[in-house]
């Protein structure tokens, strides 16, 4: 509840007009140089193999689903798959700019966003870091598996540890990151930021606006971005969010050692 409000009615009442500012659309404009001036030529090739690697996971779960089979591997998965093919670089270029402390929460078809948050974090720790969360996850299940096949550098071992913890989970295996029991609509891992998504259209808005300010009053680190699809605009729940997370109490009421409004952003697919 607020502190105290103060209502003249002789303002509140009077005639007036509410001015909106300028918003921008589709006002990106593509220099390919800057950007690898700004990237550099290495970070820009490992944001396109992110992408490439979405694009594949999810077409090896269509190619399940639609004919039984991928890379002549027969499969019957009797689950949901609900896939995300064509927003792999806005899965991507939103995670690469996110560390560990910021997290994302997302809607029923969120493999993608999962894999590119995962793979930013995998990006940015160390291999001991690495290895620490590896062996403490599920009292080191999935590790075990991919170690068998694994050749590479420790980051490869962890790329090889997401991709078979998320499909394991998807499938309803016990070597899953939630042991199964999440699925394709409700997996994560935690870790790295990756919180559940969600089977519920537009469910992510207002757990996310809890998770920000929870950062906001604990004085913790990082954003939170919800990812929710464009339909969910039609749901009472993600307005409430939206207007929860943008009152003007935060500024006018709020100590403000708090530090204002919470840190969400709200990402329509």
């Amino acid at each position: 509840m607020p502190k105290s409000i103060f209502v003249k009615p002789e303002e509140v009442r009077k005639s007036q007009f509410i001015k909106i500012k300028d918003i921008p659309v589709n006002q990106y404009n593509p220099d390919f140089p800057q950007e690898l001036k700004k990237f550099g030529e290495k970070k820009l090739i490992q944001i396109y193999y992110h992408m490439l690697m979405i694009r594949e996971f999810e077409t090896m779960l269509n190619s399940i689903k639609i004919q039984g089979s991928y890379a002549g591997i027969a499969y019957n998965h009797r689950g949901p798959a609900h896939l995300s093919i064509g927003q792999e670089a806005a899965a991507v270029g939103q995670s690469v700019h996110l560390d560990i402390n910021d997290f994302i929460f997302g809607s029923h078809r969120s493999h993608g966003e999962i894999i590119a948050k995962c793979f930013s974090a995998i990006d940015q720790l160390s291999e001991d870091e690495l290895l620490k969360i590896m062996k403490t996850c599920s009292g080191s299940a999935c590790l075990k598996v991919v170690e068998k096949g694994s050749k590479g550098s420790t980051r490869d071992l962890a790329e090889d540890f997401i991709l078979y913890g998320l499909l394991a989970e998807i499938f309803g295996r016990s070597n899953g990151f939630n042991k199964g029991m999440g699925g394709s609509m409700h997996a994560f891992f935690t870790p790295f930021g990756s919180m559940p998504n969600n089977a519920i259209v537009g469910g992510s808005a207002d757990i996310g606006v809890g998770s920000a300010l929870f950062k906001r009053i604990n004085r913790k680190p990082g954003v939170v971005i919800c990812n929710i699809g464009d339909a969910s605009m039609g749901c009472g729940p993600v307005w409430e969010a939206l207007t929860l997370a943008s009152m003007d109490q935060y500024h006018t009421l709020w100590d403000k050692k708090i530090g204002g409004a919470p840190p969400i952003m709200f990402n329509f697919f």
